[in-house]
This record gives structure tokens, C-alpha cells and sequence, in this order.
């Protein structure tokens, strides 16, 4: 089925009756799903179809579903319109004016605050009766990915992810609803900071969220006590915690890249 056919569209309010779009255009900023702003009579809005499973492995629509409304009741996420996650993964959300944040906004003191802000108060929208999140069970599912070139880096990661993991047993921290994919093409500042693309979200240690950023942009790092201290942290008591769930998401991110069958030279 066409990503462009009249009964995705069709989804899409205003366009019910099978009419044209007013405006249909692909957005930037995603690297896996095929995204698209929409305009109709009724609005703006924002279409999402799955890309291919290889491209976005480890993906739970229902998962993604639960937790982004929730995190869109907070306004925190652009608002659920329709969800077909059954059908190509259709997702329409509000459509909001901003620009997506660069890599240099992570090395910047006063977004990284704003930002530490807007995960304060994401780890305390009530959290569901869903499973919590697992990295080793994660990172088995992603090795299970890994083509027989890439066999050996996987064992690697996955032991190093094992003793990441051990500080983690000791936490006794309520779990969160967490993002869990801050990258630059996920947050958009318009009139406020968004987060958009909430397929790796979860319910675990919010501390993870922080390390999720840190282990994507290091330049960050030398930040760390304000954006902990933001996001409702005491810096000098979770510092080291933090560093510990960094290695963490390094490790995860790797396989994740693994298993999408990426140059293991390139992650090195």
C-alpha cells in the first residue's frame, strides 16, 4: 500500500471524504519511519508510517501508544489525533511550528536546562501498569539481530552491557516514564520544548533519560550537574550513578546499531 494512498489519508481530519491534502510535504529529522506534514481544512497535523523493521528494531507501537498520550496530556508531546498501529504504524498528531534542535544545543547551558526542566516533569506524569524497561533483555533481542559478520562485536557489547548493568540492580528509584531517545531530531523548540518520536519510551529509572543524552552528546558532559540539578537531581549524589546508566546506553545504542546490520568501524 502506498504511504500517499487515499485510505491512510483518509485518517487524517478533513480529509475523510477522500479530498486532497492542502498541503503534503516529508519532514526532516527522522532517520527510520516515513513522516509527513499534512494540511487540511481542519488543521495541521503530522503522519507517521513505519519504515522497515530492520531500520527500527526493538519497536512496542502499543508500548509507544500508552506512553505518549500520557506524555501529551502533560504537554510534553504534540496530541494523539489517530493511531492505527496495526496498519503500517499510523500515527497523526498535532502539527507544531519550531525548529529541531542541532548538536551544538547540547553543549548550550541554558537548553540543556530547559531541558532538564521539561524531564523533571515528564518523570512525574503518573506511570502505567506496563512491564518496566530491561536493557539486558534489550540487548539480547538486538543480538538476535546481529548478522554472523557482526556476531563477535555483538558478544562483546552484550558483555559489556551485563557489567554496566550490575550498579543498576542496587537502585531502589521509583520508576518514570522516560523518553528514552533524546536525539536532536526529537526535540523541537517552537512555543515551547517538544518531544516528539516516542517509540523508545519506557518505564524505568528517569536517570536513564539523562544518560540516554549524555552517551549520545558528550558535549554535554561538562553540564552534567546543572541539567541533573534541573531535572530534579541532587548533582553531586546521582553524578555517579548517572555515568554508570551512560555506559549503559552506549552499549544499547551499538547493538541497536548492530542489529540494523551499520559498519561496526564506524561505532568503534
Amino acid at each position: 500500500m502506498s504511504a500517499l494512498a487515499p485510505q491512510v489519508l483518509a485518517h487524517v481530519p478533513g480529509l475523510e471524504d477522500g479530498r486532497p491534502a492542502l498541503r503534503l510535504e516529508v519532514l526532516g529529522g527522522g532517520s527510520v519511519n516515513l513522516v509527513y506534514r499534512v494540511d487540511s481544512p481542519q488543521g495541521r497535523f503530522v503522519l507517521r508510517l513505519d519504515g522497515p523493521a530492520w531500520r527500527r528494531p526493538g519497536v512496542d507501537r502499543a508500548r509507544e501508544l500508552s506512553l505518549h498520550r500520557l506524555a501529551a496530556a502533560a504537554g510534553i508531546a504534540p496530541s494523539v489525533v489517530a493511531a492505527l498501529p496495526e496498519q503500517h504504524g499510523l500515527l497523526v498528531t498535532e502539527f507544531h511550528e519550531g525548529r529541531l534542535w542541532q548538536a551544538e544545543d547540547f553543549g548550550n547551558p541554558a537548553s540543556l536546562h530547559r531541558l532538564g526542566e521539561l524531564l523533571y516533569r515528564l518523570h512525574r506524569v503518573q506511570a502505567p501498569q506496563i512491564a518496566q524497561f530491561d536493557p539486558l533483555q534489550v540487548g539480547l533481542g538486538y543480538v538476535g539481530l546481529v548478522r554472523a559478520e557482526h556476531a563477535q562485536a555483538g558478544r562483546s557489547a552484550m558483555r559489556r552491557l551485563e557489567q554496566a548493568c550490575e550498579p543498576l540492580r542496587a537502585s531502589e528509584r521509583p520508576a518514570a516514564v522516560v523518553h528514552g531517545d533524546l536525539s536532536q531530531g526529537n526535540l523541537l523548540e517552537g512555543e515551547r520544548l517538544w518531544l516528539l518520536d516516542w517509540e523508545y519510551a519506557q518505564l524505568t529509572d528517569p536517570l536513564m533519560d539523562l544518560a540516554c543524552l549524555l552517551a549520545y552528546y558528550p558535549q554535554a558532559a561538562p553540564h552534567a550537574g546543572e541539567l541533573l540539578a534541573a531535572a530534579g537531581f541532587d548533582a553531586r549524589q546521582h553524578h555517579q550513578g548517572l555515568m554508570a546508566r551512560v555506559e549503559v546506553y552506549r552499549m544499547l545504542t551499538w547493538l541497536w546499531h548492530l542489529a540494523r546490520g551499520e559498519s561496526v568501524a564506524a561505532l568503534s
